[in-house]
């Protein structure tokens, strides 16, 4: 604020919205300083729920730049999510007024030990029983809505479905089961609609609008991909002009170079492979001494195929040329299984520090060598495109992480005192409790898979508040919370299941239609050398001046240096004539 100023300027400190978001949590954090020192309890919680905007700070850093490009993207998303998010809510309204017509004051049934006999409210109050309705129910607009978010979501579904089936009468009528089957049409059709259908528009709106945030980028783009196209077409040309790396080899090096890179050769190892992943699935509990004896000796006899076939590639190939790609896998593969049985022959388990069933279990990794056969391109494809979207979906986890942090930790300041000994939950056990922030987190891990949300919030925190409730702060009923549960888990679950998740898959996309642009990219370099080569455009000379265009093309890719011919795919320049130099050297042989 002291050298750009608050306001007036182009770079003034509320001239960014970051600069503002982090402004007004420092604001926060000071009033929360005062407040908490001044003994304020009444305004300290709501304090506490607005400091855990803090969590927002790493976004504003320039350390995560990567972070603050996918918030971006997000934000840039809003508008067409929100054109989606009209259309769900208009599809939503008509169901829910429908819903409100169909199914108002009918979900109401008689809670007892015993209700076989009870067929109306008056039944059920004789008997001392509880006449309550379900807590999703269509009673209203809002409870409507409620309940078809959680149709949409697929979570407990069914449930709501058969209530609506099993409906009699308004408010006096015990459930029949079954009673009406016609309503399963309701039912059915908002699941085909709106969840199968409209909701999954979420999809393509998030991955169109995240190639149009990329498109600003695509000239840039566009020139590295040339430039790197020129590269790899310039090495190329001066690998066919040389000889082979195997042209110095001997007549027995040069047989085991054939054998490798034989095709029947990779037929034979995943027919081992698959044999190997058989014997390795026999093994069960209580299995008798023969099966464990069979197993053993099959397992020194696939590990010896597996060390033959790793000495055999290194003699062909080279150290060098061995570890490329993902090689250094199967090797590893390899030295575990030979660990494991040695581990197993000298029996010192006793003294290792992990268990040597650890190590055993490491040999299921040798379906991974299926990737390596050459004929395995599109599992190596696939493979490439994850490994290539890691970084792009780590700034996502980063986001992911922020995202549990702050929910968690809002979690457990709205339910953490929510459950006790005297008021026990039905919906959240010792494995989903707000409690603490460590089982927060995992209880909305459990929430962003779709697991039994609905439970959490219909069974604990929209409990119903005896009158003689009081006020007292740790009772296990809080009368706001019929309001604010619903904010809580609905946000949630709109965010973590329908937005991030689908960011994910709009970065898999984009990184495999860049694996299938490079691949083309591949075969198209490798004809147009072949028919280089075929019309006799390479010769002797022709390397010598591609290297120092490709010096220049490094400095620069702009004004007259640069054309490409798309026909031969020669690179020309004024201070050169490849056609000249092709000539002098025509006709004498390549070395």
């Amino acid at each position: 604020v002291v050298s750009m100023g608050l306001y007036v300027g182009e770079q003034a400190y509320l001239r960014s919205s970051w600069n503002i978001l982090d402004g007004f949590l420092v604001f926060v954090s000071l009033i929360d300083i005062v407040v908490s020192m001044a003994g304020g309890a009444k305004i300290l919680g709501v304090l506490r729920v607005l400091r855990l905007l803090r969590t927002l700070r790493p976004l504003v850093i320039s350390r995560a730049p990567g972070l603050k490009l996918v918030v971006e993207t997000l934000i840039t998303s809003l508008k067409p999510i929100g054109n989606i998010v009209l259309i769900c809510c208009a599809f939503f309204i008509i169901f829910g007024i429908l819903g409100v017509q169909l199914f108002k004051g009918k979900f109401f049934y008689c809670l007892g030990p015993d209700v076989k006999n009870i067929t109306n409210k008056s039944d059920c109050l004789q008997a001392n029983y509880k006449w309550v309705h379900h807590k999703y129910n269509f009673d209203n607009l809002g409870q409507a809505l409620m309940s078809l978010f959680v149709l949409a979501s697929k979570d407990g579904w069914v449930n709501i479905m058969y209530h609506g089936l099993d409906a009699v009468g308004v408010d006096q009528q015990q459930p029949i089961t079954n009673n009406n089957p016609w309503m399963l049409l309701y039912f059915i059709s908002f699941l085909l609609i709106v969840s199968f259908f409209v909701l999954n528009m979420f999809v393509g709106v998030v991955v169109e609008n995240f190639h149009k945030c990329r498109q600003h980028q695509e000239v840039e783009e566009a020139k590295r991909r040339e430039e790197k196209r020129q590269r790899r077409m310039e090495k190329k040309r001066r690998e066919a002009q040389k000889l082979p790396y195997y042209a110095s080899y001997g007549n027995m090096r040069l047989m085991i170079h054939t054998l490798c890179t034989n095709h029947y050769l990779d037929l034979i190892i995943t027919f081992i492979i698959c044999i190997n992943v058989i014997t390795m699935s026999l093994e069960h509990y209580n299995q008798p001494h023969s099966l464990d004896l069979a197993l053993k000796y099959c397992n020194y006899f696939f590990t010896s195929m597996f060390v033959l076939e790793a000495v055999l590639k290194l003699i062909a190939f080279g150290v060098r040329r061995f570890f490329k790609d993902w090689n250094q896998l199967d090797l590893a593969i390899v030295l575990l299984s030979l660990m494991g049985i040695t581990l197993e022959e000298i029996e010192i388990s006793a003294a290792l520090p992990i268990n040597p069933t650890i190590i055993r279990i490491m040999r299921v990794l040798r379906i991974a060598r299926l990737k390596l056969l050459k004929m395995a391109t599109g599992m190596r494809a696939l493979l490439d495109t994850v490994v290539q979207a890691l970084p792009q979906v780590g700034n996502l986890g980063l986001l992911f992480m922020l995202l549990f942090f702050i929910y968690a930790a809002l979690g457990v300041e709205l339910f953490g005192e929510l459950c006790n000994e005297d008021y026990p939950c039905e919906g959240m056990s010792r494995h989903a409790t707000f409690e603490n922030f460590g089982m927060a987190f995992l209880t909305l891990f459990q929430v962003s898979t779709g697991d039994n949300w609905n439970g959490i919030m219909k069974q604990d925190t929209l409990r119903e508040c005896p009158p003689d409730h009081g006020t007292d702060v740790d009772y296990a009923c809080n009368p706001s919370l019929q309001f604010i549960s619903p904010m809580y888990f609905v946000s949630f679950v709109l965010t973590a299941q329908f937005v991030l998740i689908n960011v994910v898959v709009a970065v898999l996309m984009k990184h495999l239609d860049d694996s299938n642009k490079e691949a083309q990219e591949e075969a198209e370099m490798d004809a147009e050398i072949e028919l280089e080569l075929a019309q006799g455009t390479l010769c002797c000379m022709e390397s010598q001046w591609l290297d120092s265009v490709s010096l220049l093309i490094k400095d620069t890719l702009e004004g007259e240096m640069l054309m490409i011919d798309n026909l031969s795919g020669s690179v020309f320049h004024h201070y050169s004539s490849p056609q000249l130099i092709c000539k002098d050297c025509k006709g004498h042989p390549q070395e």
